[in-house]
């Protein structure tokens, strides 16, 4: 009976046609060539795209909870001439497979879970030295990463990242409660529309529709298949009741040259909860992006590759120091 309720919340194959080419829609208008891969690892399928030369070292992007490597579309037109990027859907998100789920109830085993998938896809895609940069989820996916496959990374840059702090806002633990899959089916479309007001183009200079951009967005979250899936995992980490698990105590480990890049703004995950995690971190640095939330690289696209670029041209470790 379980596997059939499982079943029954998969995807049909509709639906999966239809977020795909509402994907190649918003990266068809970016202004560079970006490719869309699907590869299968031990039965399980792994989405990713693809952009900029080959011939320039590469950086593997891992997004945050209920996005996609779609998501980055504000960036990688500025990050694609100095990079060759990789950008992951993680297992349960984006056109990844919705796997259910069924690894141990910790925030131990889910991490785990995000992290050895991303590690199958860079082993078979046959990357040994990278750039990895992880936004929220992806950051503490990128931890783990980090972690546990010290000599892959050159450079580490996390965007307002989970893993360090022991609590975070109510509101924000009360909407992940609810979740914005659900809210998302249940709400009339226009208000789905108006929440996801900071995919603006206009506002960040880009070519992408916005009517393109909100049917991605609507497509991405309410397709069926995450709860049993990347959202049952989250919960392992952060529920309504607080936050379950985090990496704070092995974060001193990582003697990769880090940057920290954090909204100032941000509510979901404050710095002011993360910055003791990072401070013990011996080659991290933190950059605080004034009048961002929590996703600077969607609310200040320029500003963010400035600041990404400018710490992944670098060939040395740098101290703990704080910029704005």
């Amino acid at each position: 009976m379980a596997q059939e309720q499982s079943a029954s919340r998969q995807p049909t194959e509709v639906q999966w046609r239809a977020l795909r080419e509402s994907e190649a829609r918003v990266l068809a208008a970016l202004g560079v060539p970006v490719a869309q891969h699907d590869i299968e690892i031990a039965g399980e399928l792994f989405h990713y795209i693809e952009a900029g030369e080959t011939r320039l070292p590469t950086l593997v992007m891992i997004h945050g909870r209920g996005g996609s490597a779609g998501l980055w579309y504000s960036v990688i037109p500025l990050l694609a001439p100095h990079r060759h990027l990789i950008a992951l859907d993680m297992r349960g998100w984006g056109l990844s497979s919705r796997a259910p789920y069924t690894g141990e109830r910790t925030g131990q085993a889910a991490t785990d879970w995000w992290r050895d998938g991303a590690l199958a896809v860079i082993d078979q895609l046959g990357i040994t030295r990278c750039d990895l940069m992880g936004h929220s989820l992806g950051g503490m996916v990128s931890l783990a990463v980090a972690l546990a496959r010290p000599t892959l990374i050159e450079h580490l840059v996390l965007e307002d990242a989970a893993g360090f702090g022991t609590h975070t806002p109510l509101l924000s633990r009360l909407y992940f409660a609810i979740t914005p899959e659900s809210l998302a089916r249940v709400t009339p479309r226009p208000i789905v529309n108006a929440l996801n007001g900071f995919t603006d183009p206009h506002k960040q200079g880009m070519r992408v529709s916005k009517r393109d951009l909100d049917e991605y967005v609507y497509q991405l979250t309410t397709l069926p298949g995450t709860d049993v899936s990347g959202v049952r995992a989250f919960t392992e980490i952060v529920s309504l009741g607080g936050v379950h698990f985090t990496l704070r105590d092995r974060v001193r480990e990582i003697q990769t040259p880090t940057r920290a890049i954090w909204g100032a703004k941000d509510q979901v995950v404050p710095l002011n909860g993360a910055r003791a995690g990072l401070e013990t971190m011996p080659n991290a640095e933190i950059v605080v992006i004034p009048g961002a939330g929590h996703s600077p690289h969607f609310e200040q696209p320029q500003a963010f590759a400035r600041v990404a670029l400018e710490f992944l041209a670098r060939g040395s470790e740098t101290p703990v120091t704080e910029t704005t």
